[in-house]
């Protein structure tokens, strides 16, 4: 429906049976695809989710997957913007075949460095008839959008500068008039047939003579993506659905050229909750926010596979990259926006975070990324097998690694018996059920003999329950005052024999301290 607006309000489009134009891909035939960020900003979800279903077509089909830095908005470049890039696709696994730095045959992979190339291209299209200098300044152009608006017309190109003649045109050349060259639209309807949306039909009466080269000489979008992507031998071009109105411009192109032209795939709007189109220059959609936040790679990557992807008669929802590149296809590719919900983020990492402790490598991946965060968070440098036991104890409780510095600091540090929630607790613990819990598991635990075990202490446990004649839940609130200082957590046993006997010790001394003073 976002899409049918959106169109509806920009070109005159008519779409024929939608739902049964879709072609077919044949997936034994390998494509040659390319993530084409502009460096305009960090990385965001919608990025991410253009590099993977890029990336999973060309491992799927044995192809190859290149990266082409747009940079030729030079107004919005952001510096670092490319090394957020990159880093960021090395993080998710999305290595590329051919780009910056790695087989640059049919480079530069950088927009910057193909200007001669863009000019000669537009220089062709004027010597053909297909294209010409606009000298209009952007005083007239307003006033061209200003009276379009007023009459409820569209706004378009009134082609002031198509008739002038061409001692015209050498004339305000040689006077250094600056000048754009815009696309002369070539009359007829123009089908775009799309593997997700399938056929749609645009009016050439609404396509603007759209500006192919800027006045400072670079090129728009429109023309340097379809001369690289010829030029770099692109087989499908899978983008966001925004692109899809701007598509008959980049066919007539190919048609003007005389080149066979790609297959196109487009993707459907990410949305808010609210179903608004989701932004990345508002909320938090930056993958590197979510990098910092301690999401995992996998968890990311599964994430941004369902917006606008799942496989076909199936309810499965968790996926590793194996799985992913074996059942992805385009016609499993939905048309609608898709919603996304940082509730569904959360469950999937909780998930992922479970299946990495059931491996050797995975619980050690687990243990470094909470090592780097417990020094940040504490300045603590603890052993490998402390905090592989930390997590092994409260990997049901958790969703994220980053949660555990925040939400079980007793592991790391000693009770913060003042602190509100603490305070909270005990209030509710009588003394006499304090003291006598105290001095009883301080008993038990001073044997030398005792095997400090889970299955020993809870043993002990129910000992004193027996023994003082209190309910279970007050021993066990005890015990968790003493041991954590917080309402909730993992099993007390377990819990003690994580943290370990001395501490426990420790910190039932001084607990009855406190009690004393």
């Amino acid at each position: 429906m976002i899409l049918q607006k959106r169109i509806k309000c920009i070109t005159l489009v008519k779409q024929r049976n939608l739902y049964d134009t879709r072609s077919k891909l044949d997936y034994s035939i390998p494509v040659r695809v390319r993530f084409a960020p502009s460096p305009s900003g960090y990385l965001h979800l919608g990025g991410l989710r253009t590099a993977l279903f890029n990336y999973l077509l060309a491992r799927k089909t044995g192809g190859k997957f290149l990266l082409r830095i747009e940079d030729t908005d030079s107004a919005r470049f952001v510096p670092d913007a490319v090394d957020d890039l990159v880093s960021v696709l090395s993080w998710a696994g999305l290595s590329f075949d051919e780009g910056p730095g790695k087989d640059e045959s049919l480079g530069p992979f950088y927009q910057s460095e193909r200007t001669k190339i863009y000019k000669d291209h537009v220089d062709k299209l004027i010597n053909d008839g297909n294209a010409y200098r606009c000298f209009c300044t952007s005083e007239r152009l307003q006033q061209i959008r200003n009276i379009a608006q007023k009459s409820g017309k569209g706004v378009a190109y009134d082609r002031h500068c198509l008739y002038l003649s061409q001692k015209e045109i050498d004339q305000k050349v040689s006077e250094g008039i600056p000048f754009t060259v815009r696309l002369k639209t070539p009359e007829g309807v123009v089908t775009v047939n799309d593997l997700v949306y399938g056929i749609v039909e645009f009016n050439d009466k609404h396509i603007d003579d759209t500006i192919l080269l800027k006045s400072d000489g670079y090129p728009t979008y429109h023309l340097a993506n379809v001369v690289d992507d010829y030029l770099m031998r692109i087989t499908h071009v899978l983008r966001g659905e925004e692109w899809l109105s701007s598509t008959p411009k980049h066919i007539i192109l190919y048609k003007l050229f005389g080149w066979d032209l790609p297959k196109f795939a487009h993707l459907p709007l990410l949305l808010n909750p609210d179903k608004t189109k989701l932004s990345k220059r508002l909320g938090d959609v930056k993958i590197k926010n979510f990098v910092e936040k301690g999401y995992l790679p996998e968890t990311l990557i599964n994430f941004v596979a369902l917006l606008g992807w799942s496989p076909d008669n199936s309810k499965k929802v968790i996926f590793s990259m194996e799985e992913l590149i074996s059942e992805f296809t385009l016609e499993d590719i939905g048309r609608s926006g898709s919603v996304v919900m940082n509730d569904k983020l959360d469950w999937l990492n909780k998930q992922h975070l479970l299946h990495k402790t059931e491996s050797k490598d995975g619980l050690k991946e687990i243990v470094n990324l909470l090592k780097a965060s417990v020094n940040e968070t504490f300045g603590e440098r603890l052993e490998d097998e402390y905090l592989s036991n930390v997590i092994m104890t409260i990997k049901d409780r958790i969703r994220n690694i980053k949660e555990i510095p925040k939400l079980c600091e007793y592991f790391f540090v000693n009770p913060n018996y003042s602190s509100q929630e603490s305070q909270s607790l005990r209030k509710i613990i009588s003394n006499d059920v304090l003291k006598s819990t105290s001095d009883l598991i301080l008993k038990k635990l001073s044997d030398d003999e005792l095997e400090f075990q889970i299955d020993n202490i809870k043993s002990i446990i129910q000992n004193i329950i027996l023994q003082t004649g209190y309910k279970q839940r007050e021993v066990l609130m005890s015990l968790r005052y003493i041991i954590t200082g917080i309402k909730v957590g993992a099993g007390v046993a377990e819990t003690m024999k994580t943290i370990g006997k001395e501490t426990c010790l420790k910190r039932i001394n001084k607990v009855l301290e406190s009690l004393d003073d």
